[in-house]
């Protein structure tokens, strides 16, 4: 008896040692696999919104060069714009002076001037300025070329007199022919409005490149006129020749590439590379370098943290469940001659279980005969009683063959199964009829050894059909959603013609966009105040509000 206990007590130690290695090991392997998982799906969201921010802030971009140029169209097709280039004088200059000094004012730009067919400057808002325009020649220009042939322009550059960066958009100006320009009306934008969306908060540095790879706007301050990349000397040669951005020197940042998505700095910081090009302007590309040591201070830290306090916390969960197995097993093992009596008990209550469950079940020996089956299983698959009085599976397999949809897969898988006796296997099977059926099979065993296969089928035709019902039904919802129209938000309003912008772009009448927007609808009148501005020198307006004045 003392051998035995002897025996018991070394039996129990080993296993103690087991499962605590066991749980050192599972608690290292998992939390090492855990962390890789998680620290790489959060990087993968990171970076998927960051792309999400450069792709909203190319359209921004996008749509405040189509409101400019609508802007300058406008501004040049007003008439008194193109009196001076018709036919000159003191007067005339005056009158646009004050219109450009409007639209610089209402649009909140730069400059606005006006240009002759020469290139020479002949109206400027800033005509009263140490750096004013008038009088300047500005015919090398792209912008004014382009625009004299006809073409409206953008040319984002370096201002040769005032020294200052800026978006230009020119347009042609033209009299009642419409063959050859007069001359050029040019608007000139700050940079201002696009720096403003550099300063929002993206994790890492935002820049805005030229075709030469030289930064033109950037959110780091210290990289303006730098090469973003390393330029060869036939690029530095060629963006000399534009004076587009004055004559340099041009420095490089020292960000280098090193594989497709990422780069580093000369400081050896690495970045990953999110880029888009600017489809309103050609060559030009919007980049956003995602910093690596803000992702791991944000990520990779915390993140960290938790784990190691889970790791710590599953260490202890596994101390305390090793303590009560000990303890446990110091019992069991003492009754278990009487415990596997009860599991032969067990298996005699099993078999009429097969009978009460809910899934159709078949047992196949390793020879290939059934060994148990129940009603549900010949009922499922309509198989003759004589068929299972057989017990030959490969009968019962030719007969079921006619009912499916794909026989040939079918019995590709029961065979692999039967080559590879240790394997799982969960499918899903459908009828010519139109059930659905899932088929779950796995390895029969009696003290380690497969001594045949197990199979469950399960009828699942009414969840599927719910299920398809369901997904219907949400999809019908979403539809009449997207069907609703709201009207909500911050609406871009014209300030001088009350027109309002829509989210293509495209400028609307306050009456057509609130009416595509809401239920609303609307009727015209004219208010006191603007029918004394109309009329109020007409003799038949002034004899109507003395008849007016009369009755009251």
């Amino acid at each position: 008896m003392i051998e035995i206990m002897k025996k018991v007590n070394l039996d129990l130690r080993t296993l103690f040692l087991i499962l605590s290695l066991m749980a050192v090991l599972s608690v290292g392997v998992g939390g090492s696999l855990y962390y890789s998982a998680v620290k790489n799906s959060l990087f993968e969201a990171v970076h998927q919104k960051a792309e999400e921010q450069v792709n909203d802030l190319r359209n921004e971009i996008d749509s405040y060069k189509t409101w400019s140029l609508k802007s300058v169209k406008f501004l040049s097709n007003l008439k008194p714009i193109k009196q001076p280039l018709i036919s000159g004088g003191v007067i005339a200059l005056s009158e646009v002076n004050i219109i450009l000094d409007s639209f610089r004012d209402d649009l909140n730009v730069s400059v606005c001037y006006l240009i002759d067919p020469s290139g020479k400057t002949i109206a400027s808002t800033n005509r009263d300025t140490a750096t004013s325009f008038v009088g300047k020649n500005y015919g090398f220009r792209p912008y004014f070329k382009e625009a004299m042939q006809g073409r409206p322009s953008v040319y984002m550059a370096l201002g040769i007199t005032s020294k200052k960066r800026g978006i230009y958009f020119s347009h042609p100006v033209y009299g009642e022919e419409k063959d050859k320009p007069l001359g050029v009306v040019v608007i000139k934008a700050s940079l201002e409005t696009i720096e403003k969306q550099f300063q929002k908060n993206f994790d890492g540095i935002v820049l805005m490149t030229d075709p030469h790879g030289l930064i033109f706007v950037s959110s780091r301050k210290d990289w303006l006129y730098n090469f973003l990349w390393k330029a060869s000397s036939e690029t530095v040669l060629d963006l000399t020749k534009t004076k587009q951005f004055g004559e340099g020197p041009w420095n490089w940042t020292g960000t280098k590439i090193f594989d497709e998505e990422n780069a580093v700095d000369k400081l050896g910081n690495k970045y990953k590379i999110h880029q888009q090009q600017l489809d309103t302007y050609p060559g030009w590309q919007l980049t956003l370098l995602h910093s690596h040591i803000w992702l791991i201070k944000r990520i990779a830290g915390p993140l960290s943290r938790t784990i190691g306090i889970s790791a710590v916390l599953l260490f202890l969960c596994f101390g305390v469940i090793v303590f009560f197995l000990f303890r446990k097993a110091n019992n069991e093992i003492v009754q278990r001659k009487k415990a596997e009596k009860e599991q032969k008990l067990s298996l005699s209550r099993l078999q009429a279980t097969l009978e009460s469950t809910t899934d159709a079940i078949l047992v196949v020996d390793s020879d290939g005969k059934t060994t148990a089956s129940n009603e549900l299983f010949a009922k499922m698959w309509k198989i003759p009683v004589d068929i299972i009085n057989t017990r030959d599976d490969d009968k019962a397999l030719a007969y079921v063959l006619d009912q499916l949809k794909n026989p040939d897969s079918f019995i590709q898988k029961v065979k692999a199964l039967y080559a590879d006796p240790e394997a799982e296997s969960f499918d899903t099977l459908e009828f010519k009829n139109g059930r659905i059926v899932e088929r779950y099979s796995q390895s029969q065993k009696l003290d380690e050894q497969i001594i045949g296969r197990v199979w469950s089928f399960r009828d699942i035709t009414e969840r599927e059909l719910a299920q398809k019902k369901r997904e219907s039904l949400i999809v019908d919802l979403k539809k009449a959603l997207d069907e609703v129209k709201t009207l909500q938000g911050i609406l871009p309003i014209c300030s001088h013609c009350k027109q309002i912008r829509d989210d293509k772009g495209y400028w609307n009448k306050i009456e057509t966009y609130i009416g595509e927007h809401s239920q609303a609808e609307f009727s015209h009148g004219m208010c006191p105040e603007c029918s004394d501005k109309l009329y109020g020198d007409e003799d038949w307006y002034i004899e109507m509000k003395k008849e007016d004045e009369s009755k009251e």
